[in-house]
């Protein structure tokens, strides 16, 4: 059967305890292995501990999602993404300073031993996407954990995206066994994703950042 957790804004705001007792439950259900849904700055996504390959497959199972089809993940800081990454080019730092925290998720060279399912490509020239959310739960969880988060959108493939718990839950039903239900998702689009890996950048989706807003940083 799957559970809700009460994530009213206004009521955590004026409730600190409320919230450092949320923030425990999910951190030690994250912990064991658990997924999932929490709020974002956009859509809902599904959280797992991204550096637990077993719940990162649990995330894959419970989408439906097709392999080779990496996941992304939201950090911390700049500083966390710094331990993902291989490496991190003058144009992320330029970016994440502008937009992070924000919708905007960045891909770049992953560091190896990394879960395979987070990253792209095969070997050397693998790559994770990730960003830095805009929300405070999500904060404080990632402060909480140490480690970073899946943030794949919380729907099965190929279904529609999901901005509220009710939706989550007509989509998982009871595969999906724990839902923090903070109303309605603040945003209807997807972060846009921009692969900063190589030489030129590719805008490879756009979403709540535009186009034309990217592109003028490095025209």
């Amino acid at each position: 059967m799957t559970r809700r957790l009460n994530a009213d804004r206004a009521h955590l705001d004026a409730n600190p305890a409320d919230l450092a007792a949320l923030i425990e439950e999910l951190h030690q259900y994250l912990d064991a292995g658990g997924v999932a849904a929490v709020p974002t700055d956009t859509l809902y996504g599904l959280a797992a501990n991204a550096l637990d390959a077993g719940a990162v497959e649990r995330v894959f199972t419970l989408k439906g999602r097709e392999a080779g089809k990496p996941l992304p993940v939201v950090v911390r800081d700049a500083t966390q993404a710094a331990e993902l990454a291989l490496e991190l080019p003058p144009l992320f730092h330029q970016l994440a300073a502008m937009f992070w925290p924000g919708p905007l998720t960045l891909i770049v060279a992953a560091r190896p031993g990394l879960p395979a399912a987070l990253t792209a490509g095969p070997g050397a020239i693998a790559t994770i996407a990730m960003r830095q959310p805009a929300l405070g739960l999500l904060d404080a969880l990632l402060r909480a954990t140490g480690y970073p988060l899946t943030a794949t959108s919380a729907n099965r493939s190929g279904q529609p995206a999901c901005r509220t718990a009710a939706e989550i839950e007509r989509q998982f039903g009871a595969a999906l066994e724990l839902i923090v239900d903070a109303g309605v998702s603040p945003a209807a689009l997807p972060s846009t994703l921009v692969d900063v890996s190589g030489g030129t950048p590719r805008i490879l989706r756009e979403g709540a950042v535009p186009r034309a807003v990217l592109e003028r940083c490095w025209a």
